[in-house]
């Protein structure tokens, strides 16, 4: 293809003309085919359905950490209240990571794949509580959280506090969300403390403990009250403590300036 400018000649390669099989699209002088066309799956999705409603979020949360403040996972008997609990426990932890997930606009396939692995995790807590209560095998000594739950658990809060940071007004979901994520960083780092707990060769608190106690000890930490009736006594488990600690505050801090500043914001514009 040819085409004169004044005096000069530009010149074009032409490319094959697209078919129907292969489409084709022009970008100023390059032909760009949409089958050679990387496709990449958004990370996130600011535009689905499920984006913002963290006041769900919050109620799902606070059952979650209630029925972990409860229940002890770690039991050696065949009581069926316990293991009843364990479901439960499984359930709300499962429920508080997927509405933080599709909450904060994760894509969806990034959505199906945790979907997938926390509904397998659920169906094989059902099937091992089920076993152990009819086969009448006694329950193991300890219950070291799947590694998946431990990193889905961590992600959740970081998923919910990008989606706030987007967020121009304060509204009645920006305060759920905050305080949601607030209860998330919690929630991880009791699981990262019984994981400590499971693979140390020194129990985290010294001596053995109930599950519940690490939740317990995960909500003193965090708003930094410090009763003292528990510590970590692992170096590595201390050094999680004094991390909680730190991230709480930094968290607080932060967050509340965001939503003051947004209210203080809000309330110039509608008085300008």
């Amino acid at each position: 293809m040819r085409q004169e400018v004044g005096q000069g000649v530009v010149t074009y390669e032409s490319a094959s003309v697209p078919t129907q099989n292969s489409k084709a699209q022009t970008v100023g002088s390059r032909l760009v085919t949409n089958e050679g066309r990387s496709k990449r799956t958004p990370l996130f999705d600011d535009k689905s359905s499920y984006v913002d409603r963290f006041g769900l979020l919050l109620i799902v949360t606070v059952f979650a950490v209630i029925t972990l403040s409860l229940v002890d996972l770690r039991t050696t008997q065949n009581d069926l209240r316990a293991e009843i609990g364990q479901i439960v426990v499984s359930v709300f932890v499962g429920a508080t990571l997927l509405l933080a997930l599709r909450s904060s606009g994760v894509g969806r396939r990034f959505q199906m794949v945790a979907d997938i692995v926390i509904v397998v995790g659920i169906v094989l807590t059902i099937v091992y509580v089920a076993f152990t209560e009819f086969s009448g095998s006694p329950a193991p000594a300890s219950r070291t959280p799947s590694a998946v739950w431990v990193l889905l658990s961590l992600l959740a809060p970081v998923v919910v506090v990008r989606r706030l940071v987007h967020h121009e007004r304060a509204t009645a979901q920006t305060l759920a969300g905050a305080v949601s994520a607030y209860l998330l960083i919690a929630l991880a780092f009791n699981f990262a403390f019984l994981t400590v707990d499971a693979f140390a060769n020194t129990p985290f608190f010294g001596s053995e403990e109930p599950t519940t106690s690490f939740m317990y000890f995960s909500l003193v930490t965090i708003t930094t009250l410090g009763y003292g009736d528990l510590s970590a006594v692992e170096p590595f488990g201390r050094l999680l403590t004094t991390m909680e600690a730190v991230v709480g505050q930094v968290y607080l801090v932060t967050f509340v300036g965001m939503i003051v500043g947004l209210l203080v914001s809000q309330r110039e514009s509608s008085t300008s």
